[in-house]
């Protein structure tokens, strides 16, 4: 009876956020693995400190998307709590095992510009840092990213740190590509590439 009332009591919290999550459904789907185009991001998986700061910040206006806004206006927000709670929610979930990629060219480039400008803070394997709010961005969406690496090289309303948008202005778009292309195979055995090989193809 007791181990009962203990897993009622776990699932609640559970329960309760998956329908806070309701309203991010249309775009993010069920299972918080994005768009099926790549255009929208993953959520699954991702750190939960950094999904409760980046609710506050479309909240707050500070950082601008139509839809965006119009989910955190949403009354099932209307509690500081709930997007503590939502988050919880989505960082517990699996994160996707199908992103979708690049090209696939030229991920030897990207391999050594992620190594030399995120892996110090995103982590080698790119799964980010809670308590630093630093995102996971292993296995993102490869559009997403894409879009987001240029939103960073323009200052995107300031939300990027100036030493990650001083690194990503100077680099051309075919870098770009490759970077983004890298990251969102990471945590998948084609993005571990051996620099030992002259080749350059996956292990």
């Amino acid at each position: 009876m007791l181990a009962g009332a203990s897993l009622a009591r776990a699932a609640a919290p559970t329960a309760g956020a998956s329908r806070l999550y309701a309203p991010c459904v249309v775009c993010h789907q069920p299972s918080a693995w994005g768009s099926q185009d790549g255009a929208i991001p993953a959520l699954a998986g991702q750190q939960k400190r950094y999904l409760e700061q980046q609710l506050e910040l479309f909240r707050s206006g500070a950082r601008v998307d139509e839809a965006m806004q119009v989910v955190t206006d949403h009354p099932s927000f209307s509690d500081p709590r709930d997007g503590s709670a939502v988050a919880a929610y989505l960082s517990a979930l699996e994160p996707t095992t199908h992103p979708v990629m690049g090209s696939g060219e030229h991920l030897r480039i990207g391999q050594e510009l992620y190594t030399h400008i995120c892996a110090a803070c995103h982590g080698f394997d790119g799964r980010g840092e809670a308590l630093n709010r630093i995102p996971r961005i292993a296995g993102q969406h490869y559009p997403y990213l894409r879009r987001q690496i240029d939103s960073a090289a323009a200052l995107h309303r300031a939300l990027a740190p100036p030493e990650m948008t001083s690194a990503l202005r100077g680099m051309r778009d075919q870098e770009k590509d490759a970077l983004a292309d890298y990251i969102s195979r990471l945590g998948n055995s084609e993005a571990l590439l051996d620099l030992n090989r002259p080749d350059g193809l996956p292990r």
